[in-house]
């Protein structure tokens, strides 16, 4: 376990799984919303999520022991076992949805603190607002506005399918026929969005919504 997995920072969502096959891994991408899981192959900066899916519990033991003391400080998700406080134990059997469940609230968790710069808005998920840089003026949120704005911000200016805003933010099933998706994007941009192009951060491309994130340089 002397090898790295990687450079990931809190910001690229990480997730490595130890499991004896390769199925865990594959549900998760088919499911992933912003975020990317891979098997573990070493050991991971702090900013990484480990779901661990072990049967015997002396190798669950184990390998928390050796992640821990070969320095990884990150979140542990144990399915089917306690671990140390630290770790979150998940009861057996696991609900693919559960997982994905506790998956998105611990990135929501990480993630409420950040600060993102959406045009001249700083968004504060946190404080549950928008602030404008310049003039100060505040621009609150609805829970789901927030939700969704952080998805958004999530995808680092890549485009997300309305399926994808649906299943992670709403927690629907694919297949649903509604309009909820289109309705709240276009309650927030009545909300946000001016005459003034700056203000315009939020893009639909063929079914599809993106954030335009400023870049550092651009931020303040």
């Amino acid at each position: 376990m002397a090898e790295a997995a990687g450079s990931h920072s809190a910001h690229s969502r990480a997730i490595y799984v130890v499991a004896p096959d390769d199925m865990l891994v594959r549900a998760l991408n088919q499911h992933a919303g912003g975020w990317r899981a891979a098997a573990l192959q070493g050991v991971p900066d702090a900013g990484a999520l480990v779901i661990v899916d072990l049967d015997e519990p002396a190798e669950r033991r184990g390998l928390v022991e050796t992640l821990r003391g070969a320095g990884f400080g990150g979140p542990m998700v144990i399915l089917g076992a306690s671990g140390a406080p630290e770790d979150e134990p998940v009861a057996r059997p696991v609900r693919l949805g559960a997982l994905l469940a506790r998956i998105e609230a611990h990135w929501a968790e990480a993630e409420s603190f950040d600060v993102h710069q959406l045009g001249p808005y700083a968004f504060v998920p946190a404080e549950q607002l928008l602030r404008d840089t310049k003039s100060g003026i505040v621009i609150r949120l609805t829970e789901l506005e927030r939700k969704l704005l952080l998805y958004l911000a999530a995808a680092n200016g890549a485009s997300v399918d309305r399926e994808q805003l649906l299943a992670h933010v709403w927690g629907y099933t694919a297949g649903v026929d509604t309009h909820t998706v289109e309705t709240h994007i276009w309650r927030l941009r009545q909300k946000i969005e001016t005459e003034d192009p700056a203000s315009r951060f939020l893009v639909t491309e063929a079914g599809k919504y993106r954030l335009l994130l400023a870049r550092p340089d651009q931020a303040g």
